[in-house]
């Protein structure tokens, strides 16, 4: 799974518009690559509990 919070440009151009330092290319994709391994966690825990949850009801 490939998660991305857009382009480094538009992003280093956002943070410049509110005044915080930029981040490096190199440290924003480390970043990046840690986010995508929290989205795919918290979700597949999540379709795992929907998958429970449906079998649950469905034997009710």
């Amino acid at each position: 799974m490939k998660v991305s919070l857009g382009r480094p440009v538009k992003v280093n151009n956002f943070i410049t518009t509110i005044n915080i330092t930029l981040i490096a290319n190199r440290n924003l994709k480390k970043m990046e690559a840690r986010a995508g391994e929290a989205i795919k966690k918290i979700s597949t825990s999540l379709s795992n509990k929907a998958a429970i949850d449906a079998y649950k009801k469905e034997m009710e």
